[in-house]
């Protein structure tokens, strides 16, 4: 489909114009797959495997489900739908949608978290469980350079960034790890981060479904 630019540009009369100029040619989906015939495709047919705490998911009420990858990412986390969609059999990939599925149990709705501020905390509570559970994720190289991303966004260092959220992060953590999960309230009693956040009016009266 073509690619269309807004141009600000001059007219004979000295006025200021707006034109939409084609500035190339790109793909975009017409169709879902459910919509669609035909043999099932490569991720159709992923079966992801027993990853560490996905008994975690399954208490929390959430489906783990494969779904198609691309370069924008390799898994999601739908608060809405109640589930994690994963483009990757790696258990970092798995455990950074797991930590912004806790993240909600502690702040009710995830969507009143700063992006970059709910990105750091599942990142850096991902790279944690990797050494806690003993597995080391071809993505933890990357991990870095993901927070810098959205530490970027804030004006801030990756280290600093890290530090902002940290009693954020072990929270989440708390409410994974712990035994037996507890509901948010119970997880306020070993978190700062829920009590400060509750104080600058982020935590919801209500805890959201996730």
């Amino acid at each position: 489909m073509p690619r269309l630019i807004k141009r600000k540009t001059t007219s004979e009369t000295g006025e200021a114009e707006e034109q939409e100029v084609l500035a190339g040619f790109m793909g975009r989906p017409v169709f879902r797959v459910e919509d669609t015939e035909g043999e099932p495709l490569d991720y159709e047919q992923l079966e992801l495997p027993e990853l560490p705490l996905m008994e975690r998911a399954r208490e929390w009420g959430l489906s783990v489900k494969p779904v198609p990858g691309n370069y924008h990412y390799h898994g999601y986390f739908s608060q809405d739908k109640r589930e994690i969609g994963l483009a990757s059999k790696d258990e970092a990939v798995f455990f950074h949608e797991l930590a912004h599925a806790a993240h909600t149990l502690l702040v009710g709705d995830l969507r009143t978290v700063p992006p970059w501020e709910k990105e750091v905390v599942a990142e850096l509570a991902a790279a944690a469980l990797c050494r806690i559970v003993g597995k080391e994720s071809q993505y933890l190289g990357t991990g870095y350079q993901y927070i810098k991303h959205y530490a970027d966004k804030e004006g801030l260092s990756p280290v600093k960034a890290c530090l902002k959220v940290i009693s954020q992060t072990v929270a989440v953590l708390t409410a994974i790890l712990q035994e037996p999960p507890s509901p948010a309230r119970e997880c306020e009693q070993v978190s700062p981060y829920v009590s400060v956040q509750r104080a600058e009016g982020h935590f919801a009266p209500e805890q959201a479904a996730i």
